[in-house]
């Protein structure tokens, strides 16, 4: 199936599309796919939100800032009219979730992978983890991240002093891709967080 590109949302926004979506009801969950990178590998977890929510693996536009990454899922959102959505994302893709939540209003975001902790060599990158962290506004909402083995115990007090409603579970898998190591798992925590 073809991507559910920004784009071609932003060029029209009504039109029907095809390409990664699952189910029509409850509320929507976006699964960010980093640019560059295979979306199939979320549509085993995207099938089984799909008797439950409405699911979308949505394309990150390639090379432009997590900033307007953040601004053109903002766009997105409005135009297809969706609820204040579900958002995961791993790596860069958790500080696009991130930062749209920080700016705008997400139900629950699931960062993968991505501590918020230290400063990111990558400019743009820290310019997005440092308004997450320590910008005007603190995130509101649940806020999950999910590692394949324990980060820093000081870690989880750190994040909830900056999100208070954050937390860490530690899938124990091996690799840095827990969600897709353990989708079952994985969907079940997307489930608890979309009530």
């Amino acid at each position: 199936m073809p991507a559910l590109r920004f784009e071609d949302l932003l060029q029209d926004p009504d039109r029907e599309h095809d390409g990664d979506r699952w189910g029509a009801d409850g509320r929507p969950v976006l699964l960010l796919n980093a640019a560059g990178t295979d979306r199939s590998a979320w549509w085993p977890v995207a099938a089984r939100l799909a008797d439950e929510h409405a699911v979308a693996v949505l394309d990150l536009p390639a090379r432009r800032s997590i900033d307007d990454q953040a601004e053109r899922l903002a766009i997105y959102v409005a135009a297809m009219g969706t609820r204040a959505p579900v958002i995961a994302g791993h790596g860069d893709a958790a500080l696009v979730a991130s930062l749209f939540a920080a700016r705008y209003l997400a139900h629950a975001v699931v960062n993968i992978e991505r501590r918020l902790d230290e400063p990111h060599p990558d400019p743009d990158a820290e310019r997005a983890r440092s308004e997450i962290a320590a910008g005007p506004r603190k995130l509101r909402g649940r806020y999950l991240t999910i590692f394949a083995s324990a980060p820093p115990p000081a870690y989880e007090p750190w994040l909830q002093d900056r999100i208070p409603e954050a937390a860490c579970a530690v899938y124990r898998t091996d690799g840095e891709f827990p969600h897709f190591n353990d989708p079952k798992r994985f969907a079940d925590d997307i489930r608890f967080l979309a009530t």
